[in-house]
């Protein structure tokens, strides 16, 4: 057996973040910016949880998203830090909600909603291949499932991808068609 040995921790010694180190770029396999849940277990909140306990959840751990799970454990969402932020709650007030009563479940966006990529595809894109195809969907946060074993493998999240390139690729949201045909009517 080799002998180790301890030594005490230094005043300087720091916590890192992937989102520190720099060998990282556009042109970076996209693969290296999923959170791929075969080796990392996922952030996850159920459905029925406080949607003001769920904001509290994302910002102390510093989260981005979380997937939402029923009471039986199955996935039934995703819900991200835009879902839970002040002025989506007081959207929600302002239309007869009580803010205490709002629950994660309200808020979040549902699994037949979400968008999701090919493991398979981003086994040979770069990540700039992925945010432009995000950004020409209007997603931020895409979801990665392995089609051939219908597994839900990870999530790309826009604004992860950026924190860890120190760069900003801004992803709007499409209109739906209700906003793009009043927007036509005003103009003409």
């Amino acid at each position: 057996m080799k002998k180790l040995d301890l030594i005490p921790l230094e005043d300087a010694d720091q916590l890192v973040f992937p989102e520190e180190f720099h060998e990282l770029t556009l042109n970076s396999p996209a693969l290296k910016f999923v959170t791929d849940f075969k080796k990392h277990h996922p952030a996850v909140l159920t459905a029925s949880m406080s949607a003001l306990d769920a904001a509290q959840v994302l910002r102390t751990g510093h989260l981005s998203w979380v997937l939402v799970m029923d009471h039986r454990g199955d996935f039934t969402g995703l819900l991200t830090a835009e879902d839970v932020s002040y002025q989506r709650v007081m959207q929600c007030v302002a239309a007869g909600q009580n803010r205490g009563d709002l629950t994660v479940g309200d808020l979040m966006r549902r699994r037949n909603r979400l968008q999701q990529l090919s493991y398979q595809q981003l086994r040979s894109a770069s990540i700039r291949d992925v945010l432009e195809t995000m950004r020409r969907g209007g997603q931020r946060h895409c979801l990665v499932v392995d089609v051939d074993n219908h597994h839900v493998r990870g999530v790309i999240s826009a604004e992860d991808v950026t924190a860890r390139l120190h760069m900003e690729y801004p992803i709007d949201r499409p209109e739906n068609f209700a906003e793009l045909l009043r927007a036509v009517a005003a103009v003409h």
